[in-house]
């Protein structure tokens, strides 16, 4: 009984590290909460999708034979949730939301090591990776401003996409991460947080979004790309979608 508890509790766990779940969580929380802490919380995750992919080519240690071919080091799903819940633990203020975001991260990896998808030292190593990341973001953000750590991430994302297709190859999560971010980081620069001051205004702007998001998939699926990097063009097109909507929303009267 206490196994089977376990094994769902883990199980569960495992979504929060998802990308399917982090991505509908970043358009809720940006448009119902604070829109620049979760857009740049996006950011660092999904930078760091694009640089894990190069650190396991780099590092070349095999996933767990029962998962067949492919690198485990480091962990890519611990890194992505590390930084994208590390993130918000080392911007809020909010003490109770600081030890509910590192106890859903401890619980997200003893969850990889549970299951059998990591080691100790996948889950430690992405840990370890994504403290660097922050200590540098801090160091540039805090020296040169964010639209500086802009630039940054947007010029080594395309450094590492070149690496990647020097040493392996771009796939198609990559391509992904990357107009992803170009989305999110020209939200970042050209737009500035709006607020809306009604929940009618808010649920409206998620309406919309939901809509819109929907409708480019399906515009997409007709079109069938068979290339990544023209496929994946639609994920550049969310944050836009996003932040249009907010717009919109705040101009109509509900």
């Amino acid at each position: 009984m206490v196994n089977v508890f376990i094994d769902h509790l883990a199980h569960f766990c495992l979504k929060f590290g998802h990308i399917t779940f982090i991505l509908p969580l970043v358009i809720v929380c940006m448009i119902f909460h604070k829109r620049d802490i979760y857009a740049k919380a996006a950011c660092f995750l999904l930078w760091v999708m694009i640089f894990n992919t190069l650190l396991k080519h780099l590092f070349k240690v095999p996933l767990l034979p029962h998962l067949g071919v492919g690198y485990a080091f480091p962990s890519g799903h611990m890194h992505a949730a590390s930084a994208f819940y590390g993130y918000i633990l080392y911007k809020t203020d909010n003490k109770f939301v600081k030890i509910v975001l590192a106890m859903l991260l401890c619980c997200l990896g003893f969850s990889l090591i549970y299951c059998h998808f990591h080691d100790l030292t996948d889950v430690l190593g992405a840990v370890g990776f994504t403290v660097a990341e922050l200590l540098i973001y801090h160091v540039i953000s805090i020296n040169f401003g964010d639209k500086v750590v802009g630039i940054i991430s947007i010029a080594s994302a395309v450094a590492v996409m070149f690496a990647l297709s020097v040493i392996h190859r771009v796939e198609f999560h990559v391509w992904l991460a990357f107009y992803a971010l170009l989305g999110m980081e020209t939200v970042l620069t050209v737009t500035q947080e709006k607020r809306l001051n009604s929940l009618k205004k808010k649920f409206l702007a998620l309406i919309l979004s939901i809509i819109t998001i929907a409708s480019v998939y399906y515009i997409f699926k007709i079109l069938a790309f068979d290339k990544f990097y023209l496929s994946e063009i639609r994920f550049a097109l969310i944050p836009l979608i996003i932040i249009g909507s907010i717009q919109f929303s705040e101009r109509v009267k509900v």
